[in-house]
C-alpha cells in the first residue's frame, strides 16, 4: 500500500473513532437534560435554568468526551449536585423560617448546606483517585453547575452559597497525601 493511502487510511480511521466517542460522550452527558428540564419545570427564572441547563449538558458531554479522570468526574458531580438542587427546592417551596425575632428566607443556608453535602459526597467519591485535581475540577464542576439549577432561583447568593459549601465539603480532599514516589 502506497504511502499517501495508508495516511489517508489511518486520517479516517482516525476520524471515524472521533465521531464515536463523540456520539457516546453525547450520549452519556443525555441524563443532564432530564435535570435541565425538571428545573425548569419548578423555576420562575426560565432564561437562567435554559443558561444552566445547557452549560451543564455541554460541560457533561464535553468532559465525557475527554475521558479518563475527567470524564470520571461526571457522574458523581450530576450525582452530588442533585443534592443542593433538591435542598434548594424544597427551601423555596417552604419559604421562611420564622422566630420570635423575625422571619428568614431558609434558601440560601439550603444552598449551603447542600453544597457541604455534595462537597462532602464528592470527597468521599474521589478520595482514591489518582488524578486529584482533575477529577476534582470536573465532579465540582458538574456539581456546582447541577446545583445552581435549583440554588440560581435565589439568585447570586445562592451559588456563592453552593460553591462556598462544595469548597468546604471537599476541603479534606486537600489534606491527602500525594500518591506516587518522587
Amino acid at each position: 500500500m502506497e504511502p499517501e493511502a495508508l495516511a489517508g487510511l489511518k486520517e479516517r480511521a482516525y476520524r471515524a473513532y472521533e465521531r464515536g466517542r463523540a456520539r457516546q460522550a453525547a450520549w452519556a452527558a443525555s441524563p443532564t437534560i432530564a435535570v435541565a428540564l425538571v428545573a425548569s419545570l419548578m423555576s420562575d427564572r426560565p432564561l437562567t435554568t435554559a443558561i444552566l441547563g445547557a452549560a451543564l449538558y455541554v460541560a457533561a458531554a464535553l468532559l465525557s468526551w475527554r475521558g479518563r479522570e475527567l470524564g470520571r468526574g461526571v457522574l458523581p458531580g450530576v450525582a452530588a449536585g442533585l443534592v443542593p438542587f433538591a435542598m434548594a427546592h424544597a427551601a423555596r417551596a417552604y419559604g421562611h423560617l420564622c422566630t420570635p425575632a423575625g422571619c428568614a428566607s431558609i434558601c440560601v443556608p439550603a444552598c449551603l448546606a447542600g453544597g457541604v453535602v455534595a462537597g462532602v459526597v464528592l470527597a468521599r467519591a474521589l478520595r482514591r483517585s489518582d488524578r486529584l485535581g482533575a477529577s476534582w475540577a470536573s465532579a465540582c464542576g458538574v456539581a456546582a453547575l447541577t446545583g445552581a439549577l435549583g440554588c440560581a432561583c435565589v439568585g447570586f447568593g445562592g451559588v456563592l452559597a453552593l460553591a462556598a459549601g462544595l469548597l468546604t465539603g471537599t476541603a479534606p480532599l486537600a489534606l491527602r497525601p500525594a500518591r506516587g514516589g518522587a
